[in-house]
Formats: structure tokens, sequence, C-alpha cells
């Protein structure tokens, strides 16, 4: 460890890479109608641009993972974001809808190697207890991309058409790319080499979805990031036919949620030191579950409205901000020396269940948002009722 903690990245960089994945989601979320209306579509097809990268983040994060267990973190990092550049200019240029659903796929495939390799990359250079610190830190400077991510989206969307917010994120992954190249070492020790080269993959994956507190951690944070695919998948509408919003609107209003994420991720830093991480979890699911539940009544027995709305969902990424990074941490602690693979394998678990509940949802809403509001607080209590699945991991 004293190795590693010697050629250990900055926490800004992990970061900066950390965030590249869900601001290539976001940047395009307030975009969705002048999608459909660009392309000719209707707008339950556009939401195929929040799926299809989905589909390419969930085939994307295990294979990322093994690789960086196998063959190492920097160079699996500085492919994958390649890739993802490249791809971000080929959404911004294609000439059909089809075309760009495949470029949007391609280009989560490679921002998939973000959040795996620096989860991965935090833990082959920290013991536990630092591993949920930094991502802890790590989790608030992510927050950065849902406040900047709708703003800029739609800001280009509303200026120079809906295709140009992949303009920016072509950017982004340049910058990214060039800066890993400069500064990212590689972090996995020689000897983790052979003992993971020699191990089945099969065999990994099954040890790590028999065991029930790597599970219990990953369905926290499923059914946390579910809460939120949720209401994404029909929010621009929502604020759009409810409120009378436009997606200027909803961009910038959707980026104040994200500096609530901040505060829950700077105030999980804290807690799990003070409170334990345990502890800290199992506050911040039961604040999730009541707020889902106030969401719903709210908006059910008084229709919607932008407090109704607002209050409930700060209420849910305050949770949340804690929640994600101690929860991402607790997979990667439970088995450090296949720490690429359970990270890889966690996320791609977590976005099949959160992405199914954005498909869910853009079925569920024909004009009412009162089912959606029941199902994002189903999701979030089904997120504390996992936490009692990760009480056997000893305390860092």
């Amino acid at each position: 460890m004293a190795a590693a903690a010697a050629a250990r990245p900055s926490l800004i960089l992990l970061s900066l890479a950390s965030s590249l994945s869900p601001f290539g989601m976001i940047v395009v979320v307030p975009t969705l109608a002048a999608m459909a209306t660009a392309f000719g579509i209707g707008i339950g097809e556009a939401q195929f641009l929040i799926a299809s990268y989905l589909f390419g983040l969930g085939i994307g994060q295990p294979l990322a993972g093994a690789l960086s267990d196998r063959i190492g973190r920097r160079p699996v990092m500085l492919a994958g974001f390649g890739l993802f550049t490249v791809a971000s200019l080929g959404c911004m240029f294609s000439p059909g809808f089809p075309a760009l659903v495949f470029m949007r796929i391609l280009q989560a495939l490679g921002a998939s190697v973000g959040t795996v390799g620096s989860r991965a990359i935090v833990r082959d250079t920290h013991d536990a207890l630092g591993a949920v610190q930094a991502l802890a830190w790590i989790g608030a400077a992510m927050g950065v991309a849902p406040v900047v991510g709708p703003a800029i989206g739609g800001l280009l969307g509303s200026w120079a058409g809906p295709t140009s917010v992949f303009g920016a994120s072509a950017l982004l992954g340049f910058v990214v790319t060039v800066a890993l190249g400069m500064h990212l070492p590689e972090t996995r020790s020689g000897r983790a080499t052979v003992t993971r080269s020699a191990a089945s993959w099969l065999t990994n994956y099954r040890e790590l979805l028999c065991a029930p507190v790597f599970m219990g951690y990953t369905l926290m944070y499923a059914f946390t990031q579910g809460c939120f695919f949720a209401f994404l998948a029909v929010g621009a509408i929502v604020f759009e036919q409810h409120l009378g919003l436009g997606q200027q609107q909803f961009g910038l209003i959707w980026s104040s949620m994200g500096l609530v994420y901040i505060a829950g991720a700077t105030a999980g830093a804290r807690f799990s030191s003070v409170l334990g991480v345990s502890r800290a979890l199992r506050w911040a699911a039961l604040g999730a579950a009541g707020a889902g539940t106030a969401l719903a009544l709210v908006t059910t027995t008084l229709g919607v409205s932008l407090p109704g709305l607002l209050l409930p969902l700060a209420g849910l990424m305050l949770s949340a901000g804690i929640t994600t990074p101690l929860s991402t941490a607790g997979t990667v602690n439970h088995r450090p020396d296949i720490a690429g693979t359970a990270s890889g394998l966690s996320s791609s678990l977590a976005l099949v269940v959160s992405g199914s509940f954005s498909i869910i949802a853009g079925q569920l809403y024909t004009g009412s948002f009162g089912p959606v509001a029941w199902m994002i607080a189903a999701s979030a209590s089904l997120s504390a009722c996992a936490w009692w699945m990760t009480r056997g991991q000893p305390a860092p």
C-alpha cells in the first residue's frame, strides 16, 4: 500500500474521469423533445437516447473492470476515453436516428471506464476507510455533472440545435484523455497481476453474485439511482406539460438538484468518519424512503406543482449524495483483490436495475405523474431494504 500511495493519482483527475459518464448521459435530457422534432420521431422513441446509453454502460462496465484487473488501469482508461471522444463526434454528425442510437452505445462503452477505473484505482491506493472517504469526495465532485450537464444541454440545444450537445461531450472527452495520458500512473500491483490472470472471470463473478454484502451495496446503489432514472425519463415532459416550463428552464432547475447532491456527498464523507459507514447509510436510506413517499403523496393528492416536486426531490438527492459513494466503496472494499471486477459488475447490475425504472417510467407516463411518483417511492424504499444485506460487512 505504501508503494501504491506513492503513485496515487490526484482525486481531481479521478473526479474528472468519473464525471464524464454521467455528463454524457444527462446533457442530452433537456433536448429530448427537440431531438424528437429534429429526427421526426415520437417522444417515446427519443427515450432510446437514454436507454441506449445505459445499455452501453451495462455492457462496458463489467468488461472494463475485468480488463483493468488483467492488463492494468491506465491502458483501459485511455482506450475508453479515446472511444468516448470519437463516438461523441459520431453522435454530433449522425445522419439519422438509428446511427445516433448506435453512436450513443459506443459513446457509453467508452465512458464506462470512468467510474469503474476510478473506483479500482482508489482501492489500489487507499486502505478501506481511506477508500470510503476518497470515493465520497469524488462523489461530491461528480455532482458537478448534474449541475452543469442540464444547463449546458439546455443552452446549447436552444442556441445551436439539439445535436450540438455532443460537441461538448467530445471536447470534454479529449481533455480527459490528454490529462490521463499525462498524469495517470499504473496503480495495479504486479503481484495482483499474477493472481488475477490465473483466476476465471466467471468464478469471480459467481463469488461476488453469491455474496449478500456485495449484493446489498449494489442494490442500495441501484435503487437509489432508479429514483432519478425514473424521474429523468419523464421530467422534461412533466415540466413542460404540467408547469409550462421549457427545456432550458428544466435544465437550470435540475442543475440546482446537483448542488444538493454535492452537499450530501460532502456530508457523507464526514458522517462516515463520525457515525461509521453502516449507520450513515442506514439514516440516508431511511431519509430517501421518506422523501420518496412524500413525493408520491403530495403529487397524487395535491397535483403537480413546482414546490411539490422540488422539495421531495431535494430530499432524495441529499440522501443519494450520501448513499452513492458509500455503497460503491462498499462493493470494492468487499473484494479489494479484484476491485476492478467488483466495481464493473456492481455498476453494470445497478444500471440494469435502475435503467429498467427509466423504461417503465416512460411506459407508465400517459399524462399523469402519479404512477411514476409511486414508482420512485417504491425504489427509494427498496434501497432502504437493501441496507439490511450489508450489515455483515466489517467496519473499515
